[in-house]
């Protein structure tokens, strides 16, 4: 399986929360539209109306992504799971974020939300780019994209962890929707933008260098050049970066408009929270964490290895599990 940290050629998924949990997350992920359908976010006065509440400034609902496209935008690429299980954390992924950007820059939004938004197109338009090579152009020893048959029953058997994964992406495109509405932004907005572009782009030059590495040396090859020098999970290290600075966006933008603006974005602020939360334990409690013990059972007592983990940070790790 690839992409999350499912889409690492390297680590394969041996997290799949339960039905239960997922369908709750999406059960989320449904009221927080119908939480902001009842409290609407943004009305512009008549001309001849002055206010001094910031939400007369926000742009009318009709001006962004409806909320059913946005749901669409996060379980249609999704889908492509039923086809190959690991298509839904991999192409999935990239396409749901992808989307989700996409769909708010056609919206008439601040030039903070725009910068948002195309730091989420360049992360999953990247991704899906880079595992469409690694699949076309390389062994599937790499890729790990295997054919599986499979029957319509089994394929069906998927649906909890494509709604599961649908869930989570979409919280995790929620702080897009808080930057979306603010009629105001500052220096320090900017700057965790920016820190989002950075983070993917650490995690695009990760999956390249270990892709290139591994396919010319080999499978088993311990990649300890580039970012890795540093980084022992660059790849993952990059891209909890970018989500955290997203989420941070959200948040900042959300405090920093006053109360009023506040509770009327709160169910997208608690969805974000959740979302970050989610992606934190996929990349820190098992991706990192159990690629840290895989390398340290293969490569574990050579001088390489040892000397690499001296001289090198894993990024954060959360043990779960058996993981140590």
């Amino acid at each position: 399986v690839s992409s999350l940290p499912w889409h690492r050629s390297d680590s394969r998924v041996t997290f799949l929360p339960s039905a239960v949990v997922m369908l709750r997350d999406f059960l989320l992920a449904a009221i927080i539209p119908h939480a902001i359908a009842l409290r609407p976010i943004a009305t512009r006065p008549p001309p001849h109306t002055r206010s001094s509440h910031v939400t007369a400034s926000l742009p009318p609902p009709a001006a962004l992504p409806s909320l059913p496209s946005l749901a669409a935008a996060s379980i249609l690429p999704t889908c492509l799971g039923f086809w190959k299980t690991g298509y839904a954390v991999s192409y999935g992924y990239g396409g749901a974020m992808l989307a989700a950007g996409a769909l708010t820059l056609r919206c008439s939004v601040p030039a903070l939300a725009q910068a948002h938004a195309l730091a989420l197109v360049f992360y999953g338009l990247r991704l899906n780019l880079f595992l469409l090579y690694r699949e076309l152009a390389l062994p599937e020893e790499i890729h790990q994209m295997k054919k599986r048959g499979a029957s319509f029953a089994d394929r069906l058997k998927r649906a909890p962890v494509i709604l599961g994964c649908s869930a989570l992406y979409y919280l995790m495109a929620a702080p897009l929707r808080i930057s979306a509405v603010a009629p105001t932004s500052g220096p320090a907005a900017a700057a965790l933008v920016a820190c989002s572009f950075l983070g993917f782009g650490i995690a695009a030059l990760g999956d390249t260098i270990k892709t290139y590495v591994k396919a010319k040396e080999g499978k088993g090859y311990l990649v300890t050049s580039g970012p890795f020098r540093y980084l022992r999970h660059p790849n993952y290290t990059g891209e909890l970066f970018g989500w955290t600075a997203s989420a941070l966006l959200g948040a900042l933008v959300a405090l920093s408009q006053g109360a009023s603006f506040a509770r009327s974005v709160l169910p997208w602020l608690i969805g974000s929270a959740v979302g970050w939360v989610g992606i934190l334990f996929v990349l820190a409690g098992e991706a990192a964490a159990g690629l840290e013990k895989k390398q340290k059972a293969k490569y574990g007592g050579t001088p390489k290895y040892e000397e690499w983990v001296q001289g090198s940070w894993a990024g954060p790790v959360i043990a779960m599990g058996g993981s140590k």
